[in-house]
């Protein structure tokens, strides 16, 4: 499973008061043997806290963390002191033994892909890596002229709006296509066959999408159906959450993404059986 848990819902975005322990729920329902996090948090002064140690007590023992951002707690929350530090970025969550733990810099500005090698069995090795690329950074204003434009049309346009938009959307494209491309080099460096998950922020046949894909498959297009939105803030289209794997050592055998208001992104979960020995002389 891979999700983009909007740090729990910290904000308290979605208006739900049981949000956080909602998405618990789920994953302890869903009960995926590997678990990668986006936008997951964690306390500067405790790493365990407030999701690491509950977490693991569902059965992942092994535990990968790489942070991309550290953030005062009380701009994100009113239920924080002003020393409140949080930690935030991917998390990995496993029930096999994780090693070789790389935290690839994709840009200069923190950006971090986290990779580790899954020991499934003594023939079985894999390279997980997690990613968050840049997002649009649109904010509630622009959100809400979007949706306004969509329900009232062209009349509800703003030029210097829709400039404005356009701009945060040429300028994440282009930031997005370097890190893809320092995807693309790192992967080529990997030992064992490659599986790459986590928010894309771009779509299906974008340079981003293609590049990191490469000769992967997607788990999406092999077993989904329908749009497969993953990003619930713009409907209906948007699929931007993606699992990549290889086929050669991978079959896919199922594919899902649970319809729950509990982030901005829905969970994407993909299930596969070993298709032969992965490990390399």
């Amino acid at each position: 499973m891979t999700w983009n848990v909007h740090m729990f819902d910290l904000g308290e975005w979605t208006k739900d008061k049981a949000s956080k322990a909602k998405i618990l729920k789920l994953i302890e329902d869903e009960n995926p043997d590997i678990l990668c996090l986006e936008e997951f948090y964690w306390d500067s002064k405790e790493p365990t806290e407030p999701y690491t140690d509950i977490l693991q007590k569902l059965g992942y023992p092994y535990v990968k963390l790489v942070t991309e951002n550290i953030n005062r707690k009380e701009m994100i929350t009113s239920n924080a002191s002003k020393t409140d530090m949080i930690n935030v970025g991917h998390a990995i969550f496993s029930k096999y033994p994780l090693r070789n733990e790389q935290h690839y810099e994709i840009h200069s500005e923190n950006k971090k892909m986290l990779g580790v090698e899954v020991v499934v069995d003594s023939n079985n090795i894999f390279c997980l890596n997690v990613v968050h690329l840049t997002s649009v950074g649109f904010g509630r204003k622009e959100m809400d002229y979007i949706s306004d434009v969509k329900q009232k049309g062209v009349e509800a346009q703003d030029e210097d709006q829709s400039k404005s938009l356009l701009k945060k959307l040429r300028n994440a494209s282009a930031s997005r296509a370097g890190l893809a491309n320092k995807i693309d080099s790192f992967k080529k460096t990997m030992d064992y066959p490659v599986i790459i998950c986590g928010d894309f922020n771009d779509v299906p046949g974008s340079y981003v999408y293609s590049k990191v894909k490469g000769d992967l498959r997607d788990a999406f297009v092999e077993k989904g159906a329908g749009l497969g939105r993953t990003y619930r803030n713009i409907s209906p289209t948007l699929r931007i959450d993606y699992i990549f794997y290889d086929n050669e050592a991978l079959q896919i055998e199922g594919y899902n993404r649970p319809n729950v208001a509990l982030s901005d992104h829905f969970p994407v979960i993909a299930n596969f059986s070993l298709k032969k020995k992965t490990i390399k002389n």
